[in-house]
């Protein structure tokens, strides 16, 4: 791979790590874990399987418009404008419904469920597995978000050559997967101590608002 080879390659690597940075990729898993006491491990298990998705569904996007060719251009504004819309949305409604279950069940809630504040283990700050129903609709939802950055970066390497091609995909890939899980572990880390009586107490329903209000953000700035 030449020169121009090595700065595609180079250019990608930057421009996933900082795309990938953005809160929507990891903030929504750090809110819910800290809300419902999810373990460091369960959190970054499904913030992997998050961004094996958003990875996917990128990946994918960017090599069929390079198999369609320069005539794709127009198909790519509707990928990119389509696809921030629907992230944006999807952050929203999987905020606001995480926030209002909170609010009708009247309670503590955790995997969708209400769980009283009398509970021992609630008290105990225990750490618990993640819902099935939050955690991997919240994966779904912050996966399936394709960043279309890559795009154009796969046309250049296309060009150069197929090795390069998929040492762009490689870069993006390891370099997205990696910001990711990273960002949302130290995120963790830095939420640790943050055990508050009304964060134990409404933290669903903060976290649900926090998400809503990032699709919001995200909706605003396209």
């Amino acid at each position: 791979m030449n020169q121009s080879g090595f700065t595609i390659v180079s250019t990608t690597i930057a421009t996933a790590a900082v795309h990938t940075l953005i809160p929507d990729h990891w903030l929504p898993f750090v809110l819910v874990a800290r809300a419902e006491r999810w373990g460091v491990r369960h959190t970054i298990w499904l913030t992997t399987l998050s961004g094996l998705l958003h990875v996917a569904v990128s990946v994918a996007i960017a090599v069929a418009l390079v198999f369609a060719g320069r005539r794709a251009e127009s198909a790519l504004e509707w990928v990119e404008a389509s696809g921030e819309a629907l992230s944006g949305w999807l952050l929203v409604l999987f905020g606001l419904a995480y926030m209002l279950w909170f609010l009708l069940r009247g309670g503590h809630v955790h995997s969708f469920g209400m769980h009283p504040h009398h509970e021992p283990a609630a008290a105990s700050g225990k750490e618990r597995p993640p819902a099935f129903l939050s955690g991997y609709a919240l994966a779904f939802v912050v996966g399936f978000n394709p960043c279309v950055l890559v795009v154009p970066l796969a046309w250049q390497a296309a060009e150069i050559s197929w090795g390069a091609l998929g040492a762009v995909v490689t870069a993006f890939a390891l370099t997205t997967m990696t910001t990711m899980v990273g960002v949302t572990w130290l995120g963790l880390r830095g939420t640790a101590r943050l055990d508050r009586p009304f964060l134990a107490r409404y933290g669903e329903a903060v976290s649900g608002g926090l998400i809503a209000l990032t699709g919001a953000a995200i909706l605003v700035m396209r």
